[in-house]
């Protein structure tokens, strides 16, 4: 309609109307490319909202899968340790300071291992679509950033892990037995994935004190064992760090399960 008078009155040479529609033509386009731009900017902040509380509980399932990697690091760090700390004492006294229930539970720790936490569902998925601009804080984005590369890092270093330990495995089973008569109870999954289960049934005290290779194997397992516990506590700073920016004034309760 606009745009009808003004051409009605160009021909007519009416300056005066000319002016009065050039302004509301304008004006108009003015206002409709303003209410384009606010309701993308709606649509943008309200995807942001989504992205943000995706991100919050990609991050609480993050932070408790971490927690329990590094209890069992930890563990597997210290229980080579133990052993070595056993075998000294057997070399001085003559015998295994603890029963064999205990050597065999160091035994199955020193050999169990944890696959790493992973990335953030939610920031490859921004990344992949290169919509890392939706999340207006700068520092949130580095934070994600850095939290993706310690994931990457973390895995990277698990596969090393793997590669140096497996061939110092046959060291310690040799001188285990597996329970084959291990009950339902014992081979539950539930139960193994909480407690590492009780598969082995027992273990040969002397061949196993006068083993020379195994003291060697078990400080590798420490070695890289301590390696890892190393790259969980990064890569659970990291997440701290972003959990710490996606709730700033911590009203989620981090601490509770995912």
């Amino acid at each position: 309609m606009i745009l009808r008078r003004f051409t009605h009155a160009l021909k007519e040479q009416n300056w005066t109307a000319i002016g009065i529609e050039f302004v509301l033509l304008v004006l108009g386009v003015f206002l409709g490319i303003q209410v384009a731009n606010w309701n993308e900017t709606r649509r943008e902040r309200t995807l942001e909202a989504e992205y943000v509380g995706r991100l919050q509980r990609d991050f609480r399932a993050i932070d408790a899968r971490l927690a329990i990697n590094l209890a069992r690091w930890e563990n597997t760090a210290a229980a080579p340790i133990r052993l070595i700390n056993d075998m000294e004492s057997f070399r001085e006294r003559g015998i295994w300071p603890r029963d064999k229930a205990g050597v065999l539970r160091d035994l199955d720790a020193t050999m169990g291992s944890r696959i790493p936490a992973p990335r953030a569902a939610s920031y490859v998925e921004l990344l992949s679509a290169g919509r890392l601009g939706l999340l207006r804080d700068s520092r949130l984005r580095e934070a994600l950033a850095d939290y993706d590369t310690q994931a990457g890092f973390t895995l990277k270093a698990y596969d090393v892990l793997i590669q140096r330990v497996d061939p110092e495995r046959p060291t310690l089973v040799r001188h285990m037995q597996f329970d084959r008569g291990a009950g339902t109870a014992q081979m539950n999954p539930q139960e193994i994935v909480r407690n590492g289960g009780d598969g082995w049934g027992d273990v040969d005290l002397a061949q196993l004190s006068s083993d020379p290779e195994l003291e060697a194997a078990l400080n590798t397992f420490a070695s890289a064992s301590r390696n890892q516990v190393l790259n969980v506590r990064l890569q659970q700073e990291q997440a701290h760090a972003v959990m710490a920016l996606l709730d700033p004034d911590g009203t989620r309760g981090w601490g509770g399960p995912p």
